[in-house]
């Protein structure tokens, strides 16, 4: 059997206290091989200080060759930073899974995908914020986390989202579910 592919982004400043909640709920043993790559595939410093060497750079990923794209928070998101990011989700979006955790939601909430699925997050006050143009209020729940339409969205400030994530990810099902 084959193992999936996670594929996380990694960048300066990002929270790797996050990252990691994903990354131990996907990372369980058979299950995924996990990828790791930044914009051009350079050493990246962690939220934390923790300097980071990813597998590969951003122009080298495409969505065939990753199950989940897994984005974690970071204060970039929030400056309007990583727009470099962009072009990837778009391509994956209704092709694999996309999951963002905390401030990464902002890029979904810009690229207008949280304005036509039930989602978590920040808050509407914190998309149109950032996110101007955010028409997803109706959508927003108060959640932990949120999987539809082959997105999860992940509020970093609950509690119990490692263990949504291992419910998420070790039901086999959930990621070859055509509703995903």
């Amino acid at each position: 059997m084959k193992k999936r592919t996670c594929a996380a982004f990694l960048f300066d400043g990002f929270a790797d206290c996050e990252l990691a909640l994903a990354m131990a709920a996907i990372n369980q043993p058979g299950d995924f091989v996990l990828e790791t790559f930044s914009n051009r595939g350079r050493a990246v410093t962690a939220r934390s200080g923790l300097q980071v060497l990813p597998h590969t750079n951003l122009a080298g990923m495409r969505p065939d060759d990753f199950d989940i794209l897994l984005l974690p928070g970071g204060d970039q998101w929030e400056k309007g930073d990583n727009l470099e990011i962009f072009p990837l989700i778009k391509a994956t979006l209704g092709r694999r899974v996309v999951v963002a955790v905390g401030s990464a939601t902002l890029a979904l909430a810009d690229l207008g995908v949280l304005d036509s699925i039930p989602h978590t997050g920040g808050g509407p006050g914190y998309f149109r914020r950032y996110c101007p143009e955010y028409a997803g209020e109706a959508l927003y729940r108060r959640q932990a986390c949120i999987q539809a339409g082959g997105v999860i969205t992940i509020d970093s400030r609950f509690q119990p989202v490692f263990d949504t994530l291992q419910e998420i990810y070790l039901n086999d099902h959930e990621l070859h579910d055509p509703a995903c």
